[in-house]
């Protein structure tokens, strides 16, 4: 857990904070523009911090040339020194930060994609702040806790809390912050500065948790560096050695030796010792590395071919001095002979862009108990291609493998010796290859920056709602097939041979909010590439007299920070401070972009469902799917950062930051009924007779 720990001390309050992109599937693109970058990371730092941003993620062909263009402080061109960027992957660089002056920094970046220069303003956002001033502090300033208390939302056994604290009455903290950081969503704090440790964070892993707090203070927003050290510990839980065999040659007169590879545990290291607990048949001639638990045969050992040990390694450590035994964790069988590799090749190769592929070694070679490795893989290339045990190497569809040669170097090795081959991919232009389509709306709203949305106020307009074909970077002639799925309400709408929608009378549903999903395919085959596009539509009717508008009625927010709509036009309300709309039933989640589980919080399995789970679980209450709590301004009105989003009083809607994640961040739409009144009777909001129901709004999560 080293690397953890030295990742939490870091990186976790350190995050950039994506203004352009968006990520995307194999088949389903949502569009911002034909080429766009997106970095993630870094936002919060503080005198002492200094991270590398990872490479940014990208749609469209495989970006290169990566420079800083320009840099902003509070709006202000900034020249000096802190800021540098990979040329190569793209990976943004902050050092020297007790030297950066304080302030909010923007950071636009050029690059090369597909033969021409594109250039993102202020791509991402770093603030830098100072640090909180003297006097504050945690007490306690370090926390342990058991990992299977963690992870059971129903264990009874109270976690440990930390209070942040001031000496004396001349500090005084108005908000209370974690920082943002990759693990901030194990961990909550409330606005009276209690920390605590999220139950039932299936995800988390045994190991230490260094927290960065961001205080407002009446000095203005500061940085509180290493303020908590949470510890979570375990027994030893699991031991993965992959792979989980290996030969060793029968002895001969030159002696033969096996090194295995370490294992990775799942559990504390703290103190930890590996050992052989036994093996079977017995032998003294397996040893094991009692600080890594990689296994080995020294020579001498007088193995004769056929035979095979399994070997039951035992590991201990401070919370389990005893030691844990992991039966058969690996086993080593003894052949008579291990060929050395040789003969490591692979045809030159073309393959189409965006298509998924393999490539084979030939059948020339040869090797017992070899591995694979790329050697010296190009920053570009990574995560676009895989080797697998059998050094065949993939790439999925919808890589962005660049167009043009790449030279690939491999290794195969064994334990007698290693060769390295190398050869040229290229890849071809593929004739169906797209990145967008854009149907923008009738709300008179600028199409970038907004999802594509239409309203009607009547069946008979909706039917009647012209929605022109969209825009595509298809290519001319281009051999296209158009589909539409409606995904709530909308029942009945078609489209035609050329991406004109065709809403249906059928799909109006007084005061709701549609959504469907558009989808064009260029090609066929292999070759096919396929981009997707949600679309919403509003059925703007009264109910009892009032309709409620928010233009544009698609929120669209990003769940690692706060996004608030507008506030809705109302029509019928002769009292605007008198109106209150809270949340209320029937909500629903759709994902676009990510890899949830659609449906309503009581479908098993569902994202909504393990939302709410984590929300009684820090909010209290008993669990309820068919409870409004989660969403409900009034419910959680005396700590609104406990809702995953509400409406406020002025009507907008509040989206809370990293509460919509089981994590994986959320990349899809939600809706719910919200009730309203106009008398300003909190109590009628809830009332079971209340027929003032509207689905006013999307939620829409990348």
């Amino acid at each position: 857990m080293k690397h953890l720990l030295n990742r939490c001390r870091a990186v976790l309050a350190i995050a950039l904070v994506c203004l352009i992109g968006a990520s995307c599937t194999d088949t389903e693109t949502t569009d911002k523009t034909s080429f766009v970058i997106y970095y993630s990371g870094l936002t919060d730092i503080g005198p002492s911090m200094e991270g590398i941003v990872s490479s940014p993620t990208y749609k469209g062909a495989t970006p290169s040339e990566f420079a800083i263009t320009a840099i902003s402080l509070k709006g202000e061109p900034y020249t000096g020194s802190g800021f540098s960027i990979h040329p190569d992957n793209g990976a943004i660089s902050v050092s020297n930060t007790k030297d950066l002056p304080v302030g909010l920094y923007r950071i636009s970046v050029s690059c090369q994609s597909g033969g021409k220069t594109h250039q993102f303003d202020n791509v991402a956002e770093v603030n830098m702040m100072a640090p909180v001033p003297d006097g504050i502090k945690v007490e306690p300033n370090k926390l342990t806790a058991d990992y299977a208390d963690i992870i059971d939302a129903a264990s009874t056994v109270q976690l440990p809390t930390a209070q942040v604290t001031t000496e004396g009455e001349h500090v005084s903290i108005s908000k209370y912050e974690i920082a943002d950081g990759e693990y901030k969503r194990f961990f909550a704090i409330t606005p009276s500065g209690e920390i605590s440790i999220v139950k039932g964070s299936a995800d988390i892993l045994p190991g230490k948790y260094v927290l960065n707090l961001k205080l407002t203070t009446k000095a203005g927003e500061g940085i509180f560096e290493n303020a908590l050290e949470v510890n979570v510990t375990s027994k030893p839980l699991s031991l993965t050695y992959a792979p989980a065999t290996g030969k060793v040659e029968e002895e001969t007169m030159g002696g033969s030796t096996f090194a295995g590879n370490a294992p990775l545990l799942k559990g504390s290291t703290d103190e930890v010792v590996y050992s052989i607990a036994a093996v079977t048949p017995a032998t003294n001639k397996i040893g094991i590395d009692a600080q890594t638990g990689a296994l080995s045969v020294a020579a001498g050992h007088g193995f004769k071919a056929g035979q095979r040990y399994v070997v039951d390694v035992k590991v201990a450590n401070t919370y389990a001095p005893e030691g844990v035994t992991f039966a058969a964790a690996f086993a080593i069988e003894v052949v008579s002979f291990i060929e050395p590799v040789a003969n490591l090749a692979y045809d030159n190769a073309t393959r189409t862009q965006a298509t998924a592929f393999e490539l084979k070694h030939t059948p020339a070679f040869v090797g017992d108990e070899a591995s694979f490795e790329f050697v010296d893989l190009d920053a570009a290339l990574q995560g676009q291609l895989a080797i697998d045990h059998e050094g065949t190497i993939t790439a999925r569809k919808g890589n962005t493998l660049a167009l043009g040669n790449h030279t690939l170097k491999v290794k195969a090795s064994n334990s007698k010796n290693a060769v390295t081959t190398s050869f040229t991919l290229t890849i071809k232009e593929n004739e169906n290859f797209f990145t967008y389509i854009r149907y923008g709306n009738n709300l008179g709203l600028p199409v970038e920056g907004n999802a594509y949305q239409y309203r009607a106020y009547s069946a008979d307009e909706l039917e009647a709602l012209d929605i022109p074909a969209p825009t595509t970077d298809l290519r001319a002639g281009a051999k296209v097939t158009w589909s539409v799925q409606a995904i709530h309400q909308m029942k009945g709408i078609t489209i035609t041979e050329t991406g004109v929608l065709k809403p249906a009378k059928g799909g109006w549903k007084d005061a709701q909010c549609g959504l469907v999903m558009v989808t064009a395919t260029a090609g066929e085959g292999e070759e096919a590439v396929s981009v997707s596009v949600p679309v919403f539509f509003h059925c703007a009717a009264a109910i009892n007299g009032v309709s409620v508008e928010y233009s544009p009625f698609v929120l669209q927010a990003d769940p690692k920070k706060q996004t608030r709509s507008v506030t809705p036009k109302l029509v019928g309300v002769t009292d605007s401070s008198l109106f209150l709309m809270d949340y209320r039933r029937t909500f629903n989640y759709y994902n676009i972009n990510g890899n949830h589980v659609n449906g309503q919080p009581s479908v098993s399995g569902s994202f909504l469902q393990g939302l709410w789970d984590r929300y009684f679980e820090t909010a209290g209450g008993s669990l309820n799917y068919s409870s409004k709590n989660p969403m409900s301004y009034y419910v959680n009105e005396k700590d609104l950062s406990q809702a995953l989003a509400y409406v406020d009083k002025d009507g907008s809607v509040v989206v809370n930051p990293n509460k919509w994640t089981d994590g994986e961040y959320a990349n899809g739409a939600f809706i719910g009924q919200m009730t309203f009144t106009t008398d300003g009777n909190v109590d009628y909001l809830n009332n079971s007779k209340n027929t003032n129901q509207v689905f006013p709004i999307f939620i829409y999560l990348q």
